[in-house]
């Protein structure tokens, strides 16, 4: 039989054969003294033996059970008698740590049920296995990102839907690290102080929150950082315009197969569809000025500098307001009460990017095990598998 080392130091190759379900290897403990957990006392009076059947890492696709030949000893000094301590098999356990650890690793990026059929282990020891190192691995990460936090952090706070019926889920995410700190259930007011109070340590450490125009997250930062800067996501501002462009185009029932040219950027047209939106527009002059609006805003984000960005910001408002369409109307209306923080961006030049690239992160783990029936366990499985090991001083 071909010879491979075992990798564990503690243990002694006593024999070693292929049965029919896989690699059968006996093994036994090399120290020959133990120390009493009862009084502290060390012995090496042997009470009995016994064999434990174990499980550990595959061989060439083939499975290998450890038979552990486990010695139990009695104490000379307080008469107790105990096994003997194994570093690499918890008690009570039927799988090495190693094997607990390589099950772990194949549950991230698949499902339990999946590796439960692979690997032919039943899905509650394997749901077992994997909850217990996940909470384990979530605790020392959450202890290694609360020490690496520094002044000056960027927040991204966004919510993400998890059922339909307007069930959402509050995602906090540290916007220079790009790493999820925490989940919470809805997005209401108390939810998101909850959330922010349970993941920032200090108040003071916070410089900026990046966020969408949903006033209970505006009331939430409000109360707990009133110093940070907010900054409205350039993303969902542009949206508002595109919007209204769309509404005021859906007025012109000829015009529904060109919602494309409308929308997209002049510049990323090409010539043929250049030259069909010049006649569309020439067709229809009161859309051209909707869509002479909708440039125009796309051009206030690649302003330099704060003061020139607000002379624009008010000239568009001042335009669309004077529009023919109720969409822009309604839009400028929308810009002009939050001006101060969608103009803080060119202070602060952040956006949600990496949150909702994460919050699609988020859903394909949703999708994978097909919901979530336990909502603290689906907030497990997001934190590890959308943090990493990156730190703020890395990240930045």
């Amino acid at each position: 039989m071909l010879s491979i080392p075992l990798g564990l130091p503690e243990f002694k190759v006593i024999k070693q054969e292929l049965l029919s379900y896989g690699y059968a290897i006996h093994v036994e403990k090399t120290e020959t003294q133990e120390r009493c957990p009862h009084c502290g006392f060390a012995t090496s009076s042997v009470h009995d033996r016994r064999t434990r059947k174990v499980r550990d890492l595959a061989i060439f696709h083939q499975p290998v059970y450890l038979f552990v030949k486990v010695k139990r000893y009695r104490c000379w000094n307080c008469s107790q008698v105990f096994s003997a301590s194994l570093e690499s098999i918890q008690p009570n356990q039927h799988y090495t740590n190693r094997f607990c650890e390589y099950l772990y690793e194949l549950c991230e990026g698949s499902t339990i049920q999946e590796v439960s059929r692979k690997h032919r282990i039943p899905y509650t020891t394997l749901e077992r296995i994997y909850y217990s190192i996940a909470s384990k691995k979530a605790k020392e990460r959450q202890a290694a990102k609360g020490a690496s936090f520094q002044e000056g952090m960027v927040l991204s706070l966004d919510e993400i839907a998890v059922k339909k019926g307007h069930q959402y889920e509050t995602v906090l995410m540290d916007a220079k690290a790009g790493s999820v700190m925490g989940m919470h259930a809805d997005r209401q007011c108390d939810s998101a102080i909850n959330l922010l109070s349970q993941n920032v340590l200090s108040k003071e450490m916070v410089q900026t929150v990046i966020l969408d125009m949903w006033e209970p997250y505006h009331k939430a930062v409000r109360a707990l950082f009133p110093s940070a800067s907010i900054v409205i996501d350039k993303y969902h501002v542009v949206q508002k315009v595109t919007q209204a462009l769309d509404q005021a185009r859906k007025e012109f029932s000829p015009l529904k197969k060109a919602r494309y040219l409308l929308l997209k950027g002049c510049e990323k047209l090409r010539k043929d569809q250049r030259l069909r939106l010049d006649d569309i527009l020439e067709e229809y002059p009161a859309l051209s000025i909707a869509y002479y609006l909708k440039e125009l805003f796309r051009d206030f984000y690649r302003t330099d500098g704060y003061n020139e960005a607000k002379e624009r910001l008010e000239e568009w408002i001042k335009l669309a307001k004077q529009s023919p369409f109720a969409s822009f109307q309604e839009a400028a209306n929308t810009l002009e009460r939050w001006k101060e923080p969608i103009l803080s961006y060119f202070l602060c030049p952040y956006t949600n990017a990496r949150i909702e690239g994460t919050n699609h992160k988020i859903k394909n783990i949703k999708r994978r095990a097909y919901g979530y029936r336990n909502p603290e366990r689906f907030r497990l499985r997001v934190f590890l598998e959308c943090t990493g090991n990156t730190t703020g001083s890395q990240a930045a």
